[in-house]
């Protein structure tokens, strides 16, 4: 098998901006207006060819396997990732994000093609990274074009979730639920969020689930759960060994908007069970505080 990476044209010579202000030229306003539009767009596409550069080269430096080399002071590392930290400074789960992706545009050949050409930028390239194959990689590229790179990580986290159907706007649930039917956000694999349903069953309570980990919530779901619940922001956020691994300090996140950022693109990291009923929302732990909506 050649795993030799893909060539990558060079990107144009670097622009070079001025800072000074033009004298006033009224005749040419027009003109110069279209030229710093055109400036705005082709630095644009100028950071995603250069990125999609350096991706092609750390892929290529990760298959040679050059991390084995000595840094300066004889240090050694024994991977790119921990090579990348030694010698540049990079976190480690962002160098290892960067790996991924690298490898993952091996099997997105039009993909890495748009990326090295400025037209699609890194986010959405790693939006696609997990779900993007040969038979659908077209499609997924068309919605890239078409889409802002946000709305491009949801439709991919439904992709990813196999969820093809329609996810009810935060408005849409809170009128679901003041009709007086529960909404449990549900993890079958925790013991409290499977002891809520059991409660709620005993009671013949109707509700519906939606399995977080399969269909990963919005920053905007999040938000408007967050506005519901009695407890500090910070309170749904796990503290846990997946916290710890991502390196993440608690003290960065106790306001709305920097949990709802968090859980969005880390959605282990949320409490389980949540389950909202009009207006009002708990983390049921322990399960019996879903008696608390009762």
């Amino acid at each position: 098998m050649n795993n030799t990476p893909p060539s990558i044209p060079s990107p144009s010579p670097s622009f070079s901006p001025s800072f000074s202000p033009s004298p006033s030229r009224p005749a040419s306003a027009s003109n110069d207006r279209k030229g710093r539009i055109a400036a705005v767009v082709e630095s644009h596409r100028a950071v995603a060819r250069q990125k999609c550069l350096y991706l092609a080269r750390l892929r290529e430096f990760d298959l040679h396997r050059d991390y084995q080399q000595h840094l300066a002071g004889g240090r050694r590392a024994t991977n790119t990732a921990q090579w990348l930290r030694l010698a540049c400074g990079v976190e480690r789960a962002q160098a290892e994000e960067s790996l991924r992706v690298a490898y993952a545009l091996l099997k997105m050949p039009a993909v890495e093609s748009a990326f090295c050409r400025g037209e699609i930028c890194y986010r959405k390239v790693r939006a696609l990274a997990p779900v993007a194959e040969v038979a659908t990689e077209q499609t997924l590229l068309a919605h890239a074009r078409a889409m802002t790179d946000g709305e491009l990580e949801e439709h991919c986290r439904q992709v990813a979730g196999g969820y093809t159907g329609h996810l009810p706007s935060p408005f849409e649930e809170a009128a679901l639920a003041s009709q007086d039917r529960m909404v449990v956000y549900h993890n079958p694999l925790c013991s409290k969020s499977r002891g809520a349903l059991a409660i709620l069953q005993a009671r013949n309570v109707e509700f519906d689930t939606v399995e977080y980990l399969r269909t990963p919530l919005t920053e905007q779901r999040i938000g408007h759960i967050l506005s519901l619940l009695a407890e500090p922001p910070a309170e749904l956020v796990r503290k846990d060994a997946n916290f710890r691994a991502l390196g993440l300090i608690e003290a960065d996140y106790v306001s709305a908007d920097a949990v709802a950022k968090l859980l969005a693109e880390h959605p282990k990291l949320m409490q389980r069970p949540v389950v909202v009923r009009g207006e009002r929302a708990v983390i049921a732990r322990p399960s019996e505080k879903v008696e608390e909506l009762l």
